[in-house]
């Protein structure tokens, strides 16, 4: 692929060149000719390559133009050539280029559709490496496109990467224009996102893992704060450990890791926490 694209490169700048100039009249078959057969060699069904195939028709097509107008000229200056036999040979080049041009134009903007469904299909093989791979290509040639990052977020989430999750469902939120149905498949999301943050945060502080617990917390805590809406309230924090034994004692834990961190505002929630455990069970 490589070499192929080289030698485009090599051809468009040779061809270029000779554009500059006026091109002989009996050579200008020869010139259609291999403008014809670098136009059926440009792919416009792989995704990876349909915007540089894309730049290469455009300079095909600017080459076309500046022949076209001295076209008539070299026509009328030659004895050898016959006019309207290469004006037809022209023009049916012409129309093959337009007809690509459109051509191209839809398909270089569902190539960020085309690399989503390409991340689905190694879902279903549960290749999560190649998906993320299609996945950032896919957001790269649209930033915005809601199927893409949800699926980004699912991935994330799997992975216990609660942050970036959380960050990237908010640009969702955001930065998106959804569909009925994207819309309620970002909203059961959301719903798997809470609970999952919520259960696992739990589960760390059962285990005494605190400093990982407070860095759910600290995911948890931007997702509800940034919500379009008010999605949860302070009482998160107090459900996740409101099962646990000891649960005085895993508030000051936290708030002393908080602390340690330079996290006053969250050391500062816990400790109010702690004292207001103490008393509700002094009453």
């Amino acid at each position: 692929m490589r070499k192929l694209g080289l030698l485009f490169v090599m051809l468009l700048t040779l061809a270029g060149a000779n554009a500059q100039k006026l091109v002989p009249a009996d050579s200008l078959l020869g010139l259609f000719e291999r403008w014809d057969a670098r136009l059926s060699e440009l792919d416009y069904e792989d995704p990876e390559i349909v915007s540089l195939h894309y730049l290469f028709l455009q300079d095909i097509r600017k080459e076309m133009g500046k022949v076209e107008v001295q076209l008539n000229t070299t026509l009328a200056r030659s004895r050898k050539s016959d006019f309207y036999a290469t004006k037809q040979a022209f023009r049916h080049v012409q129309s093959k280029a337009e007809q690509m041009q459109e051509i191209f134009a839809e398909r270089k903007a569902l190539v960020d559709h085309e690399f989503y469904l390409r991340a689905v299909e190694e879902m279903h093989f549960r290749d999560t490496n190649r998906a993320m791979y299609n996945l950032e290509r896919a957001l790269q040639y649209n930033p915005h496109n809601p199927d893409a990052m949800l699926l980004k977020c699912t991935i994330l989430l799997a992975q216990n990467k609660f942050q970036p999750c959380v960050d990237l469902i908010h640009q969702v939120y955001t930065q998106t224009e959804l569909s009925e149905k994207q819309e309620m498949a970002v909203s059961d999301f959301t719903l798997v996102l809470y609970d999952r943050l919520y259960t696992h945060g739990d589960e760390l502080v059962k285990s005494g893992r605190a400093a990982e617990a407070l860095e759910v917390f600290l995911a948890l805590e931007h997702f509800c704060n940034n919500m379009p809406s008010g999605y949860c309230n302070d009482d998160y924090y107090k459900g996740i450990l409101r099962s646990r034994e000891g649960v005085y004692e895993s508030y000051l834990t936290i708030a002393r890791e908080a602390e340690k961190r330079g996290n006053k505002e969250m050391a500062k929630k816990f400790y109010r926490y702690a004292e207001e455990y103490l008393r509700r069970n002094d009453e």
